[in-house]
């Protein structure tokens, strides 16, 4: 459900999903580390050619925008097709377009998508970078606002580096905004610590679901 980019040219990939031929990107990616994954077609579901929000990268392609019974039928597929091959994995990752409340159509965000999944662990990740501090106060109060706050906090550093870059996880901590659970490098090729947590919150909220 992500615009992508060639990361050769840095031009639009063809990739538009139900709407057309899919010829590759983050999807394809993807598709190719999920071994033993027979997904629903067409996938992907949603994509468009422009690496823009999903509600204005279907408006440029001349398509509608993704609406909740879209995301619905999306899901109920899933149900379908991935059941029995989920039930043998721990867990299922779903990996939004763009940030928190970025639209995914007029009046519905990532926020309202991720509510769809419950029951769910939601891993917020941030950029270790000027602004972060300020950025994830205003995510964390709004979603605290609309009654459900990230189960994670994860800084990445994916943007270049600067000043405040390797520090902002602790000033997050001594300031009481979030702690988070892991800081990503650049190009970190070891995420132990994020894995190890985000089991444990799943193991916990499953046996919390089980106790209940």
């Amino acid at each position: 459900m992500r615009p992508t980019i060639d990361q050769d040219d840095d031009k639009p990939h063809e990739e538009c999903g139900v709407f057309g031929v899919w010829n590759g990107g983050d999807a394809a990616a993807l598709t190719a580390a999920s071994s033993g994954v027979q997904l629903p077609a067409p996938h992907p579901r949603f994509a468009f050619p422009a690496p823009v929000s999903p509600h204005l990268a279907s408006r440029l392609a001349g398509k509608p925008p993704i609406a909740r019974p879209d995301v619905s039928d999306w899901l109920n597929d899933w149900q379908q097709h991935m059941t029995s091959h989920v039930m043998s994995r721990i867990f299922v990752l779903v990996e939004t377009a763009g940030g928190m409340f970025s639209p995914l159509a007029p009046r519905f965000t990532n926020f309202d998508l991720a509510l769809t999944l419950e029951p769910a662990v939601w891993l917020l990740v941030a950029p270790d970078s000027l602004g972060v501090l300020h950025n994830l106060s205003a995510t964390l109060a709004a979603c605290s606002a609309r009654g459900r706050s990230p189960d994670l906090v994860v800084l990445s550093e994916a943007r270049p580096r600067d000043a405040s870059t390797g520090t902002n996880a602790a000033e997050l901590a001594a300031l009481g905004i979030v702690t988070p659970c892991a800081v990503l490098g650049r190009d970190s090729t070891s995420a132990e610590s994020l894995a190890r947590a985000v089991l444990d919150r799943v193991q916990s909220s499953s046996r919390n679901r089980i106790s209940s």
